[in-house]
């Protein structure tokens, strides 16, 4: 069932991505860019684990609903996270590799022509040739193996007894102590700093009206409270470093973006909504215009980024949206089903 609430969010979520891409690579120094990126992956997994509860089947009291997912077999969840996250990640990063390796000259982290590249850029999600595919096996890995958690705690006769809020603070505590950080190997240094937002987002969808009405989500003051908050803290880099601050500016730019979202919807306003459905293409596509016209207007071109970031946010949004919307019609046919299907779409 569509949420608008969410989908408002998926669609901020996305622009912000794009935006933050759009910078030439001096310019990570910007206002902006910094704000962007003290929290807009950590939105997204809090989407994710958001979404994940919310699609949970009911459940009795005392079981999680996590435990009552139809797990293995055709359409289960492992199937339909496989064909929707790792498929793309495998097809696109092998499409793109050789490319990526005979244009390495332009390109911000040249590849080797080596097989040992090819399985280190899938196996080692930082150094993939779209390095910002991180994500897919990342979430992948924190979908799977909450679910794979939940189904062993409720065998065990454990699932429903400890509260939600004390796995919250569990992954938190994980993601201050990362017991694998630094490891790369699949992310999952990532995987476990990356679970608190998510376990964050299940525990938002769970007591979304309570949060929501105790926190005044929606109020103008509570928008702009929470939007000065992360601008100071994340732009401005106005709030200490280390773990634990970092964790604080993520969680108050989504704030923010939770405010921000009753307030659209309170609004009337449906501006975002071309972009419903489509944020994932986005995300997968927008590497493509984005990467040629940072060399063209960066490298040759010398653009100012008060140029050249409209421009590559603009060809980042409507290049892939085209796309998602060919695909879409495409649909119409066995043969674009099945290219829909191995992009993810």
């Amino acid at each position: 069932m569509r949420n608008p609430y969410i989908s408002f969010l998926q669609a901020f979520g996305i622009v912000l991505v794009v935006v933050g891409h759009a910078f030439p690579t001096d310019g990570h120094h910007n206002l902006l860019y910094q704000w962007i990126y003290s929290f807009h992956m950590p939105l997204w997994v809090f989407l994710s684990g958001y979404l994940l509860r919310y699609t949970a089947p009911p459940a009795p009291q005392g079981v999680c609903p996590l435990a009552e997912i139809r797990f293995g077999g055709k359409s289960g969840f492992l199937d339909t996270k496989v064909r929707r996250l790792l498929v793309p990640y495998l097809l696109i990063s092998t499409l793109v590799f050789l490319p990526k390796v005979w244009l390495s000259h332009w390109a911000v982290k040249p590849v080797a022509l080596s097989w040992g590249a090819y399985f280190e850029m899938l196996l080692v999600p930082a150094r993939n040739v779209i390095v910002y595919y991180w994500f897919l096996p990342t979430i992948f890995i924190l979908l799977v193996g909450t679910v794979l958690l939940a189904k062993g705690l409720a065998r065990m006769g454990l699932g429903g007894r400890v509260p939600l809020w004390g796995w919250v603070v569990a992954a938190a505590v994980l993601a201050l102590w990362n017991p694998l950080g630094g490891v790369q190997w699949l992310n999952l240094g990532g995987v476990v700093k990356f679970a608190f937002y998510f376990v964050l987002g299940m525990a938002y969808c769970t007591y979304q009206d309570e949060i929501d009405r105790n926190l005044y989500f929606g109020a103008p003051w509570t928008t702009l409270g929470w939007g000065i908050t992360s601008v100071l803290a994340g732009g401005f880099g106005m709030a200490p470093h280390g773990a634990l601050w970092s964790m604080l500016i993520a969680v108050s730019g989504i704030l923010f973006a939770l405010s921000l979202g009753h307030t659209y919807l309170q609004s009337g306003k449906t501006f975002l909504a071309p972009l419903d459905g489509a944020t994932y293409a986005i995300f997968l596509f927008s590497w493509f215009p984005q990467s040629a016209l940072r060399v063209v207007m960066y490298d040759y071109g010398h653009l100012s980024p008060w140029i050249g970031v409209p421009l590559s946010a603009a060809a980042g949004l409507a290049l892939p949206w085209l796309l998602w919307r060919a695909l879409q019609y495409g649909k119409r046919w066995p043969a674009g089903r099945s290219i829909a299907q191995m992009l993810g779409q």
